[in-house]
C-alpha cells in the first residue's frame, strides 16, 4: 500500500498576557500561542517541510486566530518572540530528501567506479572475463548474449561464444552456466574489443 500524506508538528508553545480579544471584548486576557509546521511524508518518513503556521487562542472565550487574522497587539508580541528566538524548521523534516540525495550521490559514485573498473578490464582483458554483448540482428530487435575469454596475448583476445541469446538484458544472467558455451570460437584484436566497448556493443564486463 502506498502511504503518504501531510502531518503537522508543534515547534513552540507559550502564553501571552494582558491582551485584548476582539471577539469577546476582554481587555486583559491571556492568549496561548502555538507555532507549528506541516510536512509531507512518505511511509511516515518526512520528505520536505511545508509552510509554518502560528495560532493564538483566547483563554476567556476560546476564540482562535490564525496567521493574518491574529490581533495586532498579539502579532507584535509574537514577532518580538521570533526575533529573540527564531522559529527554525527542524532538520529531521528533510530526512527523506536527504536520503534521496545521498542515494543518488552513491549511485552516481558507483556508476563512475563501475565505468573505471570496466575500462581497466577492457584495456587488460584476462582469461575468464565475461563480456555481455548487445546486438541488433534485425532493424527493430535487440538481443543479448555473452562471450567468455579463453586466452589473451599481446595482439588478440580469444573468446568462446554463448550458444544462447535473450531479448532482455536482465534475462542474460540465466544463460551464464558453463553448458551454454560449447564450440563456437572467435578471435578479436585488442583494438577491436575496445571499439566494441566504445560503441556499447560490449555493454558490461564481469571478472571472477
Amino acid at each position: 500500500m502506498f502511504s503518504y500524506g501531510i502531518k503537522s508538528k508543534t515547534l513552540r508553545e507559550g502564553e501571552l498576557t494582558n491582551l485584548h480579544c476582539e471577539y469577546c471584548g476582554e481587555d486583559e486576557t491571556y492568549m496561548e500561542y502555538t507555532f507549528s509546521q506541516k510536512y509531507f511524508h512518505l511511509y511516515f518518513i518526512p520528505i520536505f517541510p511545508l509552510r509554518k503556521k502560528v495560532a493564538v487562542c483566547c483563554d476567556d472565550c476560546g476564540m482562535e486566530y490564525y496567521n493574518d487574522s491574529i490581533p495586532k497587539a498579539a502579532a507584535k508580541r509574537l514577532n518580538q518572540i521570533k526575533d529573540r528566538h527564531p522559529i527554525r524548521t527542524p532538520v529531521w523534516m528533510y530526512s527523506g530528501s536527504i536520503i534521496i540525495v545521498l542515494f543518488f550521490i552513491w549511485a552516481f559514485w558507483q556508476s563512475g567506479r563501475h565505468d573505471v573498473t570496466e575500462g581497466e578490464y577492457i584495456k587488460e582483458p584476462k582469461k575468464g572475463d565475461v563480456f555481455y554483448i548487445e546486438s541488433k540482428p534485425k532493424k527493430y530487435s535487440t538481443v543479448y548474449t555473452t562471450w567468455r575469454i579463453d586466452k589473451v596475448d599481446k595482439e588478440n583476445v580469444y573468446v568462446t561464444y554463448n550458444d544462447s541469446s535473450v531479448s532482455k538484458y536482465t534475462a542474460v544472467f540465466g544463460i551464464l552456466n558453463q553448458r551454454y558455451y560449447t564450440t563456437k570460437k572467435g578471435i578479436y584484436t585488442r583494438k577491436k574489443i575496445q571499439e566494441l566497448y566504445k560503441k556499447d556493443s560490449i555493454v558490461s564486463i564481469t571478472r571472477e
